[in-house]
């Protein structure tokens, strides 16, 4: 008779160190990645508080949520973000966003199912445009993915990757592309209200590309005159 070993595997010293760095820059990279989403505070040494008087005023600051959808032909896709930005004296804006995206089966005309992934699933993207009035003009980049697709129909399947691919396809229509000769999406239209929500993209169509984008002011917000 054979008994089972108890013994638990154990770690060498130089193992042990290696995991615990590793562990520690995961953390601190994902710190990191949440702080760069936040406003902050304000900073106390503005003008206006005692021994501020020669601080340069900060920025004004917004924080906000983006939810994007794309479907028809072979896509079901979601996207969910936060993202953060600052609008300057010049009205230029400035931030950045950390999306993620999701995928469901989409059936085609002749009961065809897709599946797909693809790499990455988790980004981070930029931000600019300018305030224009009572509106922010927001241009979410881009990056590319590579992406797996699965595809049942009648009775064959099939198992394929693409390379090259928008890695934002539940957003497109935010994001400002150079499909040369002319630039196409972007940008979003977004009140600077607080608490603002808004609804973008092209709900029509064989492929529906939604978003709704809400922001909430954190800093130093200039918001829209109450009609008279």
């Amino acid at each position: 008779m054979h008994r089972k070993s108890s013994r638990t595997p154990v770690l060498s010293p130089v193992a042990a160190i290696v995991l615990a760095l590793l562990l520690c820059l995961s953390a601190a990279a994902q710190a990191q990645g949440s702080a760069g989403l936040s406003c902050g505070p304000e900073d106390p040494q503005q003008p206006g508080s005692s021994g501020g008087a020669s601080a340069a005023p900060e920025p004004e600051c917004w924080e906000g949520t983006l939810q994007a959808l794309a479907e028809g032909n072979i896509y079901n896709d979601t996207a969910d973000g936060k993202f953060k930005f600052t609008a300057a004296d010049d009205d230029t804006v400035n931030g950045n966003a950390h999306i993620r995206m999701s995928h469901a089966p989409a059936t085609m005309l002749g009961g065809c199912i897709f599946t797909r992934s693809q790499d990455p699933e988790e980004f981070d993207v930029t931000i600019d445009g300018r305030r224009n009035g009572d509106l922010f003009e927001l241009n979410f980049g881009t990056a590319l993915a590579t992406y797996t697709i699965n595809s049942q129909c009648q009775g064959r399947s099939f198992t394929g990757s693409i390379a090259g691919m928008d890695v934002f396809m539940g957003g497109s229509d935010l994001v400002l592309r150079d499909n040369r000769p002319a630039l196409q999406g972007g940008p979003a239209k977004v009140p600077a209200e607080d608490g603002s929500t808004t609804l973008h993209g092209s709900p029509g169509g064989d492929l529906r590309m939604t978003a709704t984008i809400q922001i909430t002011c954190k800093r130093g917000c200039i918001l829209p005159r109450a009609a008279d």
